[in-house]
């Protein structure tokens, strides 16, 4: 199994992106620059700098070099050099033969002028923010950057957003009368490249990327897609049923479909065309799943944060926003799914195939960062520390489940249960948290003397480590976010040096994935960070001609106000967009075009001019942005391009437009689904106030409704509801499910009644076919 998913993976990763081959210097030079990102990072965009200067200050220990500060547009261009020379050391001009194999003289020279004009901003932005004035040589580096950043962005994610950009510099300079000056001050100093999409990216996405690279580096992704296949497998298509929950929890990781599709894929596709699923049906089932990874909380893709950024609503209300709608996917994902099983009359797999549940449930603990993660976000600390900070817990669970290293397992993960919960209690407890830490620690030492509980290993040194350095925070008074932060970039430090001096073999392999993800998240940030800078620049000329404004009204009139149109328009703009451009730059260019305009054809109807509860953000907005951030991320399984449908056609070895078309059918309650929130904006949640039981029943009835029709939907695409059904009544089916999605009270009534007549009625009809 093992060497099928290297040979598949393989086939994938060549087939979707070709990078050069480096040499071992030019490999040394990469993950230099990628750890130089994370490094970074850490320092001075975390402010991990202050937080150490604070914790030697309270030791007693002053040191000023600590409280050197940068500003964001310094470190977003720090960021974007080391992503720049990392593109064009790795990526070639064009993907053929020979330049796959050597780097020539001019990418080097792009390097240098790369470096260039990125730490030129970075050395003259302090004077630009005191005097706000631009000089020639200012508007020569700029137009540099512009360059660069374009043509790295077509190396790594291919001409069309660069060629969209194009269209909008060309627009831009023209409607400011060919002012260089103001051109470069608005693009390369206030937005544009170093807009709010790169200043995300770099406060928190990087942060997220970072956290996925470990889980993915240090098992977590393995052990989900393995307890699934365990947990499911033995049932009738447990293998697509098991991609459906391993790639929504995996995905909500990685952020990217391609990457989920090739992690998760990698395993599941093989397993469910063993099962008897259909090339075609096997290929389309894992990009629809991890498609949907995106948009499941805790952590959603990369434009989310861009979003909560645009809206000025915590992220923490975003997630809670996105609950139902993820539901109401991965419910129609999973009925489609259901009963393609049953037409196709698959059996589950021997129980044999599959290691036994028990040691998944018994490691259970291995998932504890993501509930952390959701613990802390809906608490509202911010998403860069929740996530770090989830980290630290990722590595100490990781080496507590090392089954080759002695000491007894659950013994270790109350322990680390304990100190967790004890760290996020509050400063006023401190004192009396650091003893009770301190007893612990001593506990431990003297239990690997007298006992089998903990012996003297690399488990024993990194629980020593991790509660040592929080009761000695905790006595010191610090702040919960500043521990959290702390014990995250601490964990790495800890996980390297025991690592280093572990002479077995399952604690060598902890160091190298720990120094392997640090490199991990600096590459992988590649595409993400590119497609923020030159959507940034998108942004920025928008900004800069008042377009941002015009184009909504345009849309407005353009439709005659009518809001379904308009919405139809917009799904269509969002998906023909996303075929070229990634999702975080759709994203940002159709919630600056198209998401204005329906907010403006709603304005002044209730209860869409309404602000969100605690905030100023109009509901309609909220609701209109919802919308085009679906339908961006929804491109990758919409054909004719579809990459996350192309990767799964090509694992599974079927054809792709097959493959397309079925996952089209099965992410259908992405498609609909949108326009049922948009209107009914109760199912955000956070959208609802005050509580009442009324309310509670609207918003339990909308749900309910929704899910009938994606069931009513899947049975008539599907063709089975027991066994086969003629077309009339699939076609009647389908009238009564579109119809249902306005939750109008005597369609879903009519809907109902049609489900439990053909439940307990079917084999009686006489349009049913045996």
């Amino acid at each position: 199994m093992e060497e099928i998913k290297e040979l598949e993976k393989e086939k994938v990763e060549v087939v979707l992106e070709r990078t050069r081959t480096l040499s071992p210097k030019l490999e040394i030079l990469i993950r230099i620059a990628a750890v130089l990102i994370g490094i970074y990072e850490i320092l001075f965009i975390f402010n991990f700098n202050y937080t150490l200067y604070d914790l030697f200050s309270r030791l007693g220990i002053n040191i000023g070099i600590l409280k050197i500060t940068f500003q964001s547009k310094q470190g977003e261009a720090f960021v974007l050099a080391m992503i720049l020379l990392i593109t064009y050391i790795l990526y070639p001009f064009r993907k053929r033969e020979k330049e796959l194999k050597k780097v020539p003289i001019y990418d080097y020279l792009l390097v240098a002028l790369s470096l260039i004009s990125m730490f030129y901003l970075f050395a003259v932005y302090n004077r630009y923010a005191e005097f706000a004035e631009v000089y020639m040589q200012d508007v020569i580096f700029g137009i540099l950057a512009i360059i660069l950043v374009l043509e790295a962005t077509r190396r790594v994610l291919g001409w069309v957003l660069p060629s969209v950009v194009m269209v909008f510099l060309i627009y831009g300079i023209y409607k400011v009368g060919f002012n260089w000056i103001r051109f470069t001050q608005q693009l390369y100093f206030d937005e544009g490249i170093f807009g709010i999409p790169l200043f995300v990216m770099t406060i928190y996405v990087f942060a997220f990327v970072f956290f996925g690279a470990f889980l993915l580096k240090i098992g977590v992704s393995d052990y989900i897609t393995e307890f699934m296949i365990s947990l499911f497998g033995a049932r009738p298509g447990g293998p697509a049923k098991a991609a459906v929950v391993s790639s929504g929890l995996m995905g909500t990781v990685s952020g990217s479909s391609v990457a989920n599709v090739l992690t998760t894929g990698t395993f599941t596709i093989p397993l469910m065309k063993k099962a008897g699923y259909p090339k075609e049906i096997a290929g389309a089932v894992e990009p629809v799943a991890s498609t949907g990874g995106q948009l499941m909380p805790p952590i959603m893709g990369a434009a989310a944060f861009i979003m909560a950024e645009f809206l000025g609503v915590p992220y923490n209300k975003l997630i809670i926003a996105a609950v139902l709608p993820a539901l109401v996917y991965y419910s129609g994902v999973y009925l489609f799914i259901d009963l393609e099983t049953k037409r196709l009359g698959l059996k589950g797999m021997p129980k044999e195939s599959f290691p036994p549940l028990r040691y998944f449930v018994r490691k259970l603990y291995i998932l504890s960062p993501i509930l952390v993660i959701t613990v802390a976000l809906v608490w509202g600390i911010a998403p860069h520390i929740s996530a770090i900070s989830s980290l630290g817990i990722a590595i100490w669970v990781s080496w507590i489940s090392k089954d080759k290293i002695e000491g007894h397992e659950m013994f270790y993960v109350g322990v680390a249960f304990l100190t967790t919960v004890l760290m996020f209690t509050g400063r006023e407890i401190g004192k009396p948290v650091a003893l009770i830490l301190l007893l612990l620690a001593l506990t431990l030492v003297a239990l690997s003397f007298v006992s089998n509980l903990t012996k003297r290993n690399e488990k024993l040194y990194i629980s020593l480590l991790f509660i040592l350095f929080i009761a000695m925070t905790k006595y010191l008074g610090m702040r919960k976010e500043q521990i959290l932060l702390m014990t995250g970039v601490l964990g790495i430090v800890f996980s390297l040096i025991v690592g280093y001096f572990s002479k077995t073999e399952e604690g060598r392999k902890m160091y190298s994935a720990t120094y392997e993800s640090m490199i991990d998240a600096g590459k992988t940030s590649t595409s993400v960070m590119l497609a923020a800078a030159s959507a940034g620049l998108i942004q920025g000329v928008l900004t800069m001609t008042g377009l941002v404004t015009s184009l909504g009204y345009r849309l407005v009139s353009l439709t005659a106000g009518n809001l379904w149109l308009l919405l139809l328009l917009t799904m269509i703009f969002s998906l023909i967009l996303g075929m070229g451009v990634p999702t975080t730059a759709n994203y940002i260019i159709t919630s600056l075009v198209a998401a204005p305009a329906i907010y403006n054809a709603v304005l002044g109807l209730q209860p869409y001019s309404s602000p969100v509860p605690g905030f100023g953000t109009p509901i309609a907005l909220l609701a209109a942005h919802f919308f085009v951030f679906y339908f961006g991320i929804l491109a990758d399984v919409t054909p004719p391009v579809a990459l996350a449908s192309y990767a799964g056609s090509a694992l599974a070895g079927g054809d792709f437009w097959k493959t397309a078309m079925n996952a089209v059918k099965y992410a259908l309650a992405g498609y609909i689904g949108p326009y049922i929130y948009f209107t009914h904006p109760e199912m955000f949640i956070i959208t609802v106030h005050p509580w009442t039981a009324g309310t509670a029943i609207k918003v339990a009835y909308d749900l309910g409704a929704t899910l009938l029709v994606m069931y009513l939907l899947a049975i008539a695409l599907t063709g089975w509801f027991k066994r086969s059904l003629k077309k009339e009544i699939r076609a009647l089916l389908v009238i009564v499910g579109v119809a249902g999605a306005t939750l109008n009270y005597l369609v879903i009534g009519i809907g109902l009644l049609a489900v439990l007549g053909i439940w307990f009625f079917g084999d009686k009809l006489p349009i049913v076919e045996r």
